[in-house]
């Protein structure tokens, strides 16, 4: 027989439980269902593919780093078992007295089985696994067990039925289904503004709560310096970038080259890095060393301080203004952002390729040839690139979406050419301007566009 401490609930037709399980309990009764059906058919698979891969490389050791480690509830079904649910009555406690004693007196109590049940996983077939991973040891490269991991519990939310018919199936399908259906995991703005171990995450907030240039002190929701929801940015938007887009350029200026050789946990998006938080001085300089990049930046840029209010207007010729100096300025726009990340991170490679540890004077000297670009839209190189004609609207521009990977791909290729990155041949100049053409939307006439060539080189 086995028995469960519970508490019974409803919704709509269905009785359910919630009881806790002993971890090593879970790994020794509760299965998957393609262990419990024969019958393969998909009128029977009830149960979705187990990403193995994901198990094994993140959610195991999770488990097993992370002291702060927490699943919420997995919903199980019981199949057979004759179950029973017998209830505490709370009449003979004086203390209870004040409650409503029906309503708690069949509340609480003991689920039990007669030992014949079978369990599976409706929803948290990820996390039993990972689970079973841990306890049961049998693959390669699983890390040890944590102390007293075996006797931590678990949250159970269970599903009964007495009678086994196509309508019990029936019913526990239309569960799994929309279990998996309506589940939806949280934005990046919310794992950004939450995440814990995630370093990234945590310097990134950290940079808007200390760092000058980020952090507003102001009420207004209108004056934030990052916008906190969504990526996209409009013109007109008084935030210098977005969270998510800070949070990527932060992740390509600490992808250095000595990490990339000492810690191929960098290399993944769904990393250990990401994943287990390191320790508080590996933190400290992470942030301190954004902040040398930030300054180098800000200090070689400045005009990356002006207000975004009066950068980022795609028909700014059309806009009638007392004050003038409206402009489009690609970086004020995240397209634009993530690519000077990119070649912030180049230019520092090539100059200091082994260490993560230099001066405010080292990265500005050698972030320095971003002075001879021409970041304005409406120029050469991006005019016809990244900045296109609204093809529904006469005389309107906006942000090119069609090939954006490809264009902004030839736009970093550009960078690399006017910053003295790469210094290229004839030939090589020549297949530059060839791919550049090859992108542009629309493709202007020949003088036109050999006009904007010669004002890139």
């Amino acid at each position: 027989m086995n028995m469960y401490p519970a508490m019974r609930a409803s919704m709509g037709s269905w009785d359910y439980y919630m009881v806790k399980m002993r971890m090593e309990d879970l790994v020794k009764e509760v299965e998957f269902a393609h262990e419990i059906h024969e019958d393969k058919t998909l009128d029977e698979a009830i149960q979705r593919s187990l990403n193995e891969s994901r198990v094994k490389k993140e959610i195991v050791k999770y488990l097993a780093y992370s002291e702060d480690r927490f699943f919420n509830s997995i919903v199980v079904a019981a199949l057979g078992g004759n179950p029973n649910f017998i209830s505490v009555s709370i009449d003979e406690d004086p203390r209870f007295e004040l409650l409503p004693r029906e309503e708690f007196n069949e509340t609480f109590g003991v689920l039990a089985f007669d030992g014949k049940q079978r369990y599976y996983a409706l929803d948290g077939q990820h996390r039993l696994m990972s689970i079973k991973t841990l306890i049961e040891q049998t693959e390669a490269g699983t890390p040890d067990i944590p102390k007293g991991f075996r006797d931590e519990e678990i949250s159970i939310i269970m599903l009964v039925k007495q009678e086994k018919d196509e309508d019990f199936m029936r019913s526990y399908r239309r569960v799994f289904s929309n279990l998996n259906r309506y589940a939806k995991a949280t934005d990046l703005d919310t794992n950004i503004t939450m995440d814990e171990d995630d370093a990234i995450a945590i310097v990134t907030r950290r940079l808007l709560l200390d760092y000058d240039f980020f952090r507003w002190q102001g009420r207004s929701v209108d004056s934030k310096k990052i916008q906190t929801r969504g990526k996209n940015l409009r013109s007109g938007d008084p935030y210098f970038s977005s969270l998510q887009t800070l949070y990527s350029m932060n992740n390509i200026f600490l992808h250095t080259p000595r990490r990339g050789r000492e810690h191929k946990k960098f290399e993944a998006k769904t990393n250990e890095f990401k994943r287990f938080r390191p320790e508080e001085d590996i933190i400290d300089q992470l942030y301190n060393e954004l902040v040398v990049y930030w300054d180098a930046l800000l200090s070689t840029l400045p005009v990356l301080k002006k207000s975004p209010l009066r950068m980022r207007e795609h028909n700014y010729e059309d806009v009638i203004t007392g004050e003038g100096n409206i402009t489009d300025h690609l970086l004020f726009w995240p397209i634009g952002q993530e690519m000077l990340a990119q070649i912030v991170r180049i230019l520092l490679n090539r100059r200091l390729p082994d260490t993560d540890n230099f001066t405010l004077e080292e990265a500005v000297e050698s972030i320095s040839p971003l002075t001879s670009v021409d970041w304005e839209l409406h120029s050469a190189p991006w005019k016809y690139l990244l900045l296109v004609p609204d093809s529904k609207k006469k005389n309107i521009w906006k942000m090119r979406n069609e090939e954006r990977n490809e264009a902004v791909k030839v736009g970093i290729k550009l960078l690399c050419a006017m910053t003295g990155i790469d210094e290229l041949s004839e030939s090589e100049l020549s297949e530059l301007k060839t791919d550049w053409l090859a992108m542009l939307t629309p493709r202007p006439k020949k003088d036109e566009s050999d006009r904007l060539w010669a004002s890139i080189f």
